[in-house]
């Protein structure tokens, strides 16, 4: 199987957009050689986040980090 599908809601596609945003040059490098290009990611996850609602993503004082 090389292909999944899952629903991911607002919150979880931004926390996604931004950890690509923080990556390193030497980071976006090694994944890009290991998985694929991040701007091409990146650009697929921002056209989804365009379309849905994105009226109630500030910052929410009752998530609890999973990590």
């Amino acid at each position: 199987m090389t292909e999944v599908e899952i629903k991911l809601n607002v919150h979880e596609i931004g926390v996604i957009l931004s950890a690509l945003q923080l990556l390193e040059n030497r980071d976006e490098n090694h994944i890009a050689r290991e998985y694929g290009s991040v701007p091409a990611l990146y650009g697929k996850l921002s056209l989804l986040m365009d379309q849905m609602d994105t009226s109630e993503t500030g910052l929410r004082n009752d998530v609890v980090p999973s990590f």
